[in-house]
């Protein structure tokens, strides 16, 4: 089991005590503390495990890498710091890859409870990313890999991650990844996540990994499909309809508000905009209200409504960013002259 860590001395503990209390122990226990600066190296010392110690911050790309090459089992786990397994997740994962031989990848879902409860914008997150994943159980198309296993035979043969990526790293190892193998999530292998509780680190979060994935993986569309590792064009991952609706309705509402001032009538545009958005994320809301209630939905509605702005400039701006470096690139190639004879 790998375990990349950066200051997480609050949540460690609970990390590593959830992975010595699995139904099926792991064979071997890898810390890859990535030079931190809190007390999360002599926390994983209370336990018998392996540290590896990074002198300085190289990120959760070099983390995982390095933790994977330590380890000498099949089979890797990979679980961030500030998750707590529940105790049959290993057991899972086991077992989702045995009754699967072709899996490549199993990765596992957040519970609907955050590992600590620090209001409301962790409440949203939390709700979220469990309903997100939950709902793509089964076959996927997208690697995620705060709680995931992986045979340690597939990882080398991709190549491990990019250490150039510090967001959307998990999400570029699924793009490498041969196309004969399945990638699986199990709403049965759970973890409790000490998520991001202030509005203001979460947008900048999502910011990042907007810029980030729309210049790793959405540019990437534009080309022909690169062979995988194993020699085969890897199929892109499917694009969320509802979310790239909510996104651009979400932009464009910004961009059309303006025209208010001209006619009143004209608000009828981005009324109509926030009505797109809200219809693209129904379920999600439908959910919030059956588990929260109706004041946590309209607070739920607001701050999903405020994540599709954020992430429509962020995935704006990484697109115009590979589109410039893609004409930049075009333009610095040499032209060769044929000669007369």
């Amino acid at each position: 089991m790998v375990v990349p860590n950066y200051n997480k001395e609050r949540t460690l503990r609970d990390c590593l005590s959830a992975v010595y209390a699995q139904t099926v122990p792991p064979a071997e226990v890898i810390v890859v503390d990535d030079a931190s600066t809190d007390r999360s190296r002599r926390i994983a010392a209370e336990f018998p495990c392996t540290v590896l110690a990074f002198p300085v911050n190289r990120g959760v790309s070099a983390a995982r890498n390095a933790g994977a090459a330590q380890a000498t089992g099949d089979v890797l786990f990979f679980v961030d710091s500030d998750i707590a397994l529940a105790p049959d997740a290993l057991a899972v994962a086991v077992r989702t890859l045995a009754a699967y031989p072709d899996c490549g990848v199993v990765q596992g879902i957040y519970d609907l409870r955050p590992l600590y409860d620090d209001g409301p914008v962790e409440a949203y997150k939390t709700l979220f990313e469990h309903f997100w994943r939950r709902r793509a159980a089964g076959l996927t198309t997208t690697t995620m890999f705060a709680l995931t296993a992986v045979p340690k035979a597939v990882f080398d043969l991709v190549g491990g991650f990019d250490e150039r990526l510090r967001d959307a790293e998990d999400v570029e190892f699924g793009t490498r990844l041969p196309q004969r193998y399945a990638i699986r999530v199990s709403a049965e292998m759970v973890g409790r996540h000490d998520d991001v509780d202030r509005l203001r680190p979460y947008l900048s979060e999502l910011f990042r990994r907007a810029v980030t994935y729309a210049g790793a993986v959405v540019a990437g569309r534009w080309e022909r499909p690169a062979a995988g590792a194993g020699g085969e064009a890897r199929t892109p991952h499917r694009v969320d309809l509802g979310s790239v609706v909510g996104m651009v309705s979400s932009g464009l509402t910004v961009g059309t508000a303006p025209l208010i001032l001209l006619s009143p009538w004209l608000a009828a545009l981005p009324v109509t905009l926030v009505g797109a958005a809200i219809v693209a994320d129904r379920e999600l809301l439908a959910f919030a209200l059956r588990h929260r209630g109706p004041r946590f939905l309209l607070y739920a509605a607001g701050l999903r409504w405020l994540t599709h702005l954020t992430e429509f400039v962020g995935m704006g701006l990484g697109v115009s960013g590979a589109l410039l470096r893609r004409v930049r690139a075009v333009g610095s190639r040499p032209v060769t002259v044929a000669s007369r004879r």
